[in-house]
């Protein structure tokens, strides 16, 4: 029997930090079950999931986040949605909603932390790999794990709608 992509599995984010390896262990499971992953896949999706949950324990203030996994051939898309606050940057950077749409904004999270976005519009942008910006580990913020993600997939957006109040990390993977 031939499976039929793409394939939607929706998961409650856990709650607690003690929960969140043995949430990424079955999501993996339930992406194997479908598509079968080599060690340095799961190691990227890991990493990828861990970001994700840690930032919705850290952040995320109104009540449950979901992760939608949505596996299809040759890819993976995790999307994580959330109620809450959008994304702030440091009284130095340009805020959401954006004026100018499709431009390339260093953003700071804090004075000494540097990210490299594309505007989308109002209110969404795409972080942009900081290797292929010219950027070297030395580089590195200390609130890293948007990097992270960034550095584990091929392709890692972000967006606010205000109407809902939710936010959306939407991350993409060519397997």
């Amino acid at each position: 029997m031939t499976k039929s992509f793409p394939i939607i599995v929706e998961l409650e984010v856990p709650q607690k930090a003690e929960e969140i390896l043995s949430f990424t262990k079955t999501v993996i499971a339930k992406i194997n079950q479908h598509k079968s992953l080599n060690s340095e896949q799961q190691g990227r999706i890991k990493m990828i999931l861990i970001e994700l949950v840690t930032n919705s324990i850290k952040h995320g203030n109104e009540g449950v986040s979901q992760i939608r996994l949505v596996i299809d051939q040759p890819s993976l898309t995790i999307q994580k949605s959330e109620k809450g606050l959008h994304i702030k940057f440091s009284s130095s950077s340009q805020q959401i909603p954006f004026k100018e749409i499709d431009q390339r904004l260093k953003i700071s999270f804090s004075e000494q932390n540097r990210h490299h976005i594309q505007t989308l519009d109002t209110y969404k942008f795409k972080f942009l790999n900081p290797y292929l910006e010219g950027l070297t580990i030395e580089h590195m913020p200390e609130h890293f794990g948007f990097y992270i993600i960034t550095m584990a997939s091929d392709s890692f957006i972000y967006q606010y709608d205000p109407e809902t109040k939710e936010n959306s990390f939407l991350v993409h993977l060519n397997l």
